[in-house]
């Protein structure tokens, strides 16, 4: 793709956040054919909402896959300062008038790791991090027909993220032993608990942020103190009712409550 029509689909898909919207795909010319041309739209979307006063809070990674014909495909996307909430009611854009979460865990780091000529080591990146918490992924495609759309459009548009909620914190050494976690959802329109037997897609939680470190350095990105990782759901996507009361335990690491606000 030509920078122009780079920027010109970061703009465009800035547009949709900003205004709430949810539309069909880019114009054919603003469609990344690539993961490098979606990477670059990414990073011009970054550059934009900077713009807007709104910086990098975190990231969600898991680690490559195989998809549309594609090996080893990064999965990696921003999540912006002004979507991660720590607070109840929870804003929320609801899709087909539900609250769509993902449970995962989350990890924050206490100080930088700016881009080097050598890999960190994953001593170096859990040297580096404060502490975990358990957190909810707040999902949403900008796309009308999520299911018609390439993965690198959807790499582009930052891999159906719209928030992150913050619950409480537990300790590195919980989270780098989440392999499994038994869930447990109750809501105040189904008071009857909704079981799930959760467990990590990629085996371990931390080895998709080891990945997302040196990756992000190939790229020339820096990892900021205070940012948040996410690295998969635990049990795909869960519908919530918009004002239902939420309940959701994992296991013996703790539980989040909360209420959701449409927006």
């Amino acid at each position: 793709m030509q920078q122009a029509d780079i920027h010109a689909a970061a703009q465009a898909l800035l547009t949709r956040r900003l205004n709430n919207h949810i539309t069909g795909q880019l114009n054919p010319q603003y469609r990344p054919n690539s993961v490098s041309d979606a990477l670059a739209i990414q990073q011009g979307l970054i550059g934009l909402m900077a713009q807007q006063g709104n910086s990098v809070g975190g990231w969600k990674c898991a680690l490559p896959i195989a998809i549309d014909g594609l090996t080893d495909v990064p999965v990696v996307a921003p999540i912006f300062s002004r979507s991660i909430h720590t607070d109840s009611p929870c804003p929320i854009i609801t899709d087909e008038g539900q609250c769509k979460i993902e449970p995962e865990i989350a990890f924050c780091f206490a100080q930088d790791l700016p881009c080097r000529s050598t890999p960190y080591s994953e001593q170096e990146i859990v040297a580096a991090l404060s502490c975990a918490s358990l957190a909810l992924e707040l999902i949403l495609s900008r796309y009308l027909q999520p299911d018609s759309v390439s993965y690198v459009e959807h790499l582009a548009d930052c891999l159906f993220n719209q928030g992150l909620f913050i619950g409480p914190e537990i300790s590195l050494e919980q989270a780098f032993q989440a392999s499994t976690i038994e869930l447990s959802l109750t809501t105040s329109s189904t008071p009857e608990a909704q079981l799930f037997a959760g467990k990590h897609p990629c085996g371990e939680p931390q080895l998709p942020l080891f990945w997302l470190v040196n990756f992000l350095h190939q790229q020339g990105i820096d990892i900021k103190a205070g940012q948040r990782v996410i690295t998969s759901s635990y049990a795909g996507v869960i519908d919530i009712r918009p004002s239902d009361d939420v309940t959701l335990t994992y296991d013996h690491l703790g539980e989040i409550k909360l209420r959701f606000e449409s927006e």
